[in-house]
């Protein structure tokens, strides 16, 4: 669930949004079914590419931080994203930028600010292929998302098909009884391995939870 901040505030985005979420692997047949299965509403389809940086000792991964630039079209968005709390979320910050580089200054105002004389790399990429749609759900707004995608780390490559639903507003129950009701049409695994998690993995460098 995210509480926004106002447009262009770049202050204001310094404070975290809190980020809760459920995320499943499935197959191309679970997908269609899922989709199926959603009452009437609008379904956004979307390309997007993101690049993920950190330090060349992995010092944000190290101290359970993951960093991208993403595009979605002309729209490139810088995001921050905190280790999974007890809670089940994570605390996120988002900021536009202009280009394919990050900005680092954009971090001195969050936990995550670089240590001196830090440098970042573009370590690996994600191309995803993104479905959208949102959901209205006992009381919630859930954004269910469908992410076609794979992970692209030199020569290295993980292909996956995964289901993400995020709570945008009301109670996180609604979140585990919307899966409950997908579950029953469709074959979803429970994963909590994110994006930034497969790269690393990739690199051989572990998991970033």
């Amino acid at each position: 669930m995210r509480e926004a901040a106002e447009a262009g505030d770049i202050g204001a985005m310094t404070t975290p949004t809190r980020e809760i979420e459920l995320k499943f692997l499935l197959d191309p047949a679970a997908a269609a079914a899922v989709l199926a299965a959603l009452p009437p509403g609008e379904t956004v389809v979307a390309d997007m590419a993101a690049t993920y940086f950190d330090t060349a000792d992995h010092w944000l991964r190290r101290n359970g931080f993951g960093f991208r630039v993403r595009r979605t079209g002309a729209e490139r968005i810088q995001t921050l994203k905190s280790a999974l709390g007890a809670d089940g979320g994570r605390d996120e910050w988002e900021w536009p930028v202009a280009g394919p580089a990050p900005d680092p200054a954009l971090l001195e105002a969050t936990p995550a600010a670089l240590p001196a004389g830090a440098v970042l790399v573009p370590l690996f990429t994600v191309i995803s292929r993104r479905t959208l749609r949102m959901v209205e759900a006992d009381g919630a707004l859930i954004e269910l998302v469908i992410d076609d995608a794979r992970v692209e780390a030199g020569d290295r490559v993980d292909a996956f098909l995964e289901l993400e639903l995020e709570l945008k507003a009301g109670d996180v129950a609604a979140l585990e009884a919307l899966a409950g009701r997908l579950s029953a049409v469709a074959r979803l695994t429970p994963t909590g391995l994110t994006k930034a998690g497969r790269g690393f993995r990739l690199l051989g460098a572990g998991d970033l939870t």
